[in-house]
């Protein structure tokens, strides 16, 4: 099983138009935070943001055969509006795509006013629709098998809303993706210990955590109006044979060499990066 980062930045990508900061003229190039998890002949897309198209044709990889998507901000869904042109206006002949999803997140995409009014909402139902998507309507805490491989959904805060996650089990191996969780829940990290995944992936955009900003900078920490998210603080002490740590903000001030720098102080963490292919 290989995991390959489409996207390791934030929701406003790296580099930042306008914007003349240390790390957006560092070179460090990054699109919105995507995955691609390849399971033998099978292809499980994770979070499908607005740089999808741009991802397909600079990486090439084969036709998709199933998606997660964590929850419902831009950065995490915008390809679906992607994804509708290139089935259905440029009527390329793929196969339907399975979306494994929970339940909650379903009735979102298909039903809230703020979905619609990024065009999203219409995307995704007129892509059900037309039988290109394919929803799988998945319970949290219920394991489920596709094609030779099993996942668990499981549900944190982030914000003031809810992000999924998933327990992926495949050939042996197994993968935690926590997504955008700001707060853990018990359940989660009884999970992860275990479970104890071989590949326990983060999404980090400040690399350290909302409280531990704050302990060590508050006036600056104030300044960034930083959202919450999970950061290496929180997750390092978890007993996984990999960490990667991705969805990088350019308003964390780090640049690609310098979080790698800052994850060479532990023997089990990875920087992501755009490009990057994990052997699980």
């Amino acid at each position: 099983m290989f995991v390959t980062v489409l996207g390791s930045g934030g929701s406003e990508g790296i580099p930042v138009p306008y914007c003349n900061c240390r790390v957006c003229t560092s070179g460090d190039k990054r699109y919105r935070t995507s995955y691609l998890i390849e399971m033998g002949k099978k292809y499980l897309l994770v979070e499908i943001g607005p740089d999808f198209r741009r991802q397909q044709l600079k990486y090439r990889f084969p036709p998709i055969n199933y998606m997660f998507i964590s929850h419902e901000h831009y950065d995490h869904i915008y390809g679906l509006a992607e994804l509708r042109h290139i089935m259905l206006i440029a009527k390329i002949k793929l196969k339907p795509v399975r979306v494994l999803i929970s339940k909650r997140l379903h009735k979102k995409l298909k039903h809230q006013p703020y979905i619609e009014r990024q065009g999203i909402r219409y995307a995704y139902n007129t892509l059900i629709r037309n039988k290109k998507l394919v929803p799988h309507l998945l319970d949290y805490g219920k394991s489920y098998r596709f094609d030779g491989f099993d996942i668990e959904l499981f549900k944190n805060k982030h914000e003031n809303s809810v992000c999924d996650g998933f327990l992926l089990k495949y050939d042996g191996k197994k993968i935690i993706y926590l997504a955008d969780a700001g707060v853990l829940s018990q359940k989660t990290e009884d999970l992860i210990f275990k479970t104890e995944p071989d590949l326990l992936i983060a999404n980090t955009p400040y690399f350290y955590s909302r409280d531990k900003l704050k302990k060590d900078d508050s006036k600056n920490a104030r300044k960034l109006r930083i959202t919450h998210h999970i950061g290496i603080d929180t997750i390092s002490h978890f007993p996984a044979k990999k960490i990667m740590l991705s969805h990088f903000s350019h308003r964390s001030g780090l640049t690609h060499k310098e979080i790698v720098k800052k994850v060479s102080e532990y023997k089990n963490i990875i920087a992501a990066r755009d490009g990057l292919r994990v052997k699980v």
